[in-house]
């Protein structure tokens, strides 16, 4: 099969839509006592902390189960929450913002940077161009984004070109697929892709990067250098349960730290846990170890700090990306963690 066919799918967790309790006797049973604890993400690369979270050093000593599910639309994960059938997901920071402003317990437990690349033809490449001035040359010239307006790579941005006095030319299309398409017969002069999708369409030969986003935003930005764009937060009861959040926090840690760490044995648990997994990891190159190291993981006060600036950008921009306000000040736990 085309690997093609595979890049619509994995965009996105970047969709745009915190009540913490004090702990009662009953929050701060024993997690072995629990139902196994539920996790969503969708087909990205930070779901393998939750795919693994059962085999996690801190859930087996906690004696915590976990049961997963794929989310595969906005709509799919919304409804997951709404109805109670989800103890913490991986989805986009303004995504969980607005949760919170519309009173769902939310609390963000971890942030990440994940790679936002701009791809397009090679002759558009500068070897040893300074990132904003690759930005700056990019956006002049239409960007292809392969998701519905208002998702998180497209704010992301926007935040950048309004920081720069710049506009931002765009045309939205239906699937990284569509949009390597017209790169191909010239109607668009570049895309912006996330992970997987960027590595497996530089394997079609297509396209090169030209430009990660985070590079950009360290040199817009160089007091908060890190560009978090998706969260892993507890929601509903979980949100209110502290013992349980600390566990799922430090279990998604643990993980993402793994995958750095121990790319080829991650590479190979991936591999084993999930065919889909096993279907984007093979199209990859050098094996996927450099697709595993892709993400900055952001915990503790560095995460933040980061992701709260971020929430502010946006508020600025389209508060209604986030909910209309800052979420309170409940929705964050990041602990301590680095």
């Amino acid at each position: 099969m085309n690997a093609l066919a595979f890049l619509s799918a994995y965009l996105f967790l970047q969709l745009g839509w915190g009540i913490q309790a004090a702990a009662s006797p009953a929050e701060t049973q024993s997690t072995a006592m629990r139902p196994p604890v539920r996790l969503s993400a969708p087909l990205v690369l930070q779901a393998f902390p939750l795919l693994q979270a059962e085999k996690s050093a801190a859930f087996r000593e906690a004696g915590a189960t976990a049961q997963f599910t794929f989310w595969r639309s906005p709509e799919q994960l919304r409804a997951l929450v709404a109805n109670g059938q989800v103890d913490a997901v991986v989805a986009a920071l303004p995504t969980a913002a607005v949760l919170a402003r519309r009173g769902v317990p939310c609390v963000a437990l971890a942030a990440y940077a994940a790679p936002l690349w701009i791809v397009g033809p090679a002759h558009l490449a500068r070897e040893g161009e300074p990132p904003l001035d690759t930005f700056r040359r990019l956006l002049a010239k239409e960007i292809l984004l392969p998701f519905g307006p208002g998702n998180m790579p497209e704010l992301a941005m926007r935040v950048l070109a309004v920081e720069v006095g710049l506009n931002v030319t765009h045309r939205h299309c239906g699937s990284a697929m569509e949009a390597l398409n017209l790169l191909r017969i010239g109607q668009g002069s570049a895309a912006l892709l996330p992970e997987p999708s960027a590595s497996m369409a530089l394997n079609e030969g297509t396209v090169v990067r030209l430009l990660d986003l985070r590079e950009a935003w360290a040199a817009v930005f160089p007091e908060h250098r890190d560009m978090p764009t998706a969260c892993f937060v507890a929601v509903g009861d979980a949100a209110c349960d502290p013992h349980l959040r600390t566990l799922l926090r430090q279990s998604f840690v643990e993980g993402m730290k793994y995958m750095v760490d121990e790319p080829e044995t991650a590479f190979a648990a991936a591999r084993n846990s999930c065919a889909e997994f096993r279907v984007i990891l093979e199209r990859l190159p050098d094996g996927g170890s450099t697709f595993l190291r892709s993400p900055v993981l952001l915990a503790g006060e560095r995460g933040k700090e980061a992701a709260l600036f971020m929430l502010e950008q946006l508020q600025k921009m389209v508060p209604s990306s986030v909910g209309g306000a800052l979420p309170p000040s409940g929705f964050w736990d990041m602990g301590h963690e680095k």
